[in-house]
């Protein structure tokens, strides 16, 4: 006979089996005596501990769990309450992290807590820390920054590099030098330049004097040049005097003496000659003032010299006859004895004269063969 499964009693079921039946108490009974009695699962150390995070509250046939805030029950679970699945939980700028019964809001990166709000760090004031590559400067975003290049720089990918203003063909005026510089540039005129009226002229060089003393200053458009006078060597900033009387083999007359003298040599003639364009020729110094010789000399020439010949009736002193010292009078009376018999030798200047006694006969029949005799 087939039995149908029926209701004895609460928690129990009925089963029937093959020439029998079962009676199995339901889930959360348990048989005591044919009775199927309620299992207080709260207080069954067998089943281990049960809504953790939460209190266990035994139910007929079951249980169930109330839970600490953070968790929420699913009859017979805690299950954590994910709070962040509410986008207004947390302040501003910070995010919302799930932790176990409850949650975090911390700061977002670049951002700091101040009591209860996120406020923005300014990474730039805190140059220690900075990011930011040389030739940069930091500028301060909302939780963030930026490197951004300084004037005259420009991006590259591992930093900041110099702009070369100079390569921009009208960075500078056409007559100025761009002269390119870190973040900047310069314009000048060229060496030899200078600014003028908004324009670059030629700079006299020469007005500071800048070669050697002798030297001639050649100014050029943007420079100049030193050139030595002739009869000097050197390069305009130094000169040397050529000694031309030791470079050259024969730079005057053999009758010459060389001397010389700052750039250039002057060649004067021995004594008793006379320059004659490149020649030396004998001076008649007897054509001027018969030669200085004494009044009573004749001023004999000869070559590169003269001398003065004392005339008969003179002898030379010792300035051989030159001056009025240089002739002195021969008295030939006393050392050539010129007159003979009774005359009497009277000295004349540069002569003598016989004169004859009273009325001789025989001085003046001397007188008569050819001597001079006074009467």
């Amino acid at each position: 006979m087939v039995m149908k499964e029926q209701e004895l009693t609460a928690g129990i079921r009925c089963i029937n089996t093959n020439g029998s039946y079962l009676c199995p108490c339901d889930r959360g009974f348990s048989s005591v005596d044919n009775l199927c009695v309620d299992i207080d699962e709260c207080s069954n150390k067998e089943l281990g501990e049960l809504c953790t995070n939460g209190t266990c509250f035994n139910a007929i046939g079951s249980y169930f769990c109330e839970c600490v805030e953070g968790f929420w029950s699913n009859n017979t679970k805690c299950v954590d309450v994910d709070e962040c699945s509410n986008s207004s939980v947390c302040q501003p700028h910070s995010t919302c992290v799930n932790i176990h019964g409850s949650y975090d809001c911390p700061c977002n990166e670049g951002f700091k807590l101040n009591g209860a709000e996120c406020q923005d760090v300014d990474e730039c004031q805190e140059p220690e820390n900075s990011q930011c590559p040389e030739h940069s400067f930091c500028n301060n975003t909302m939780g963030s920054f930026l490197c951004q290049c300084s004037p005259g720089y420009k991006t590259i990918s591992s930093g900041c590099e110099d702009i070369n203003e100079c390569k921009d063909t009208n960075a500078c005026r056409f007559d100025q030098v761009c002269k390119n510089l870190p973040g900047s540039y310069s314009c000048s005129c060229p060496l030899g330049y200078h600014e003028e009226k908004l324009a670059c002229v030629d700079t006299d060089e020469c007005k500071d004097s800048p070669c050697h003393p002798v030297a001639r200053c050649l100014n050029t458009p943007g420079s100049f040049s030193c050139h030595c006078p002739t009869g000097f060597n050197g390069n305009g900033s130094w000169c040397r005097d050529v000694d031309e009387c030791a470079a050259l083999s024969k730079p005057c007359h053999p009758l010459a003496r060389c001397h010389n003298t700052p750039g250039s040599f002057v060649c004067i003639c021995m004594p008793g000659f006379m320059s004659l364009g490149p020649l030396c020729v004998d001076i008649n110094e007897c054509n001027a003032m018969n030669g200085d010789c004494h009044s009573a000399a004749t001023c004999i020439n000869n070559v590169g010299g003269f001398k003065c010949s004392c005339n008969q009736g003179w002898k030379p002193t010792n300035d051989n006859g030159r001056g009025k010292e240089g002739c002195a009078d021969l008295n030939e009376c006393a050392s050539l004895h010129p007159c003979r018999g009774e005359s009497s030798c009277i000295n004349l200047p540069g002569s003598h004269t016989c004169s004859c006694l009273g009325n001789s006969t025989l001085c003046r029949r001397i007188t008569m063969t050819g001597w001079l005799c006074l009467s």
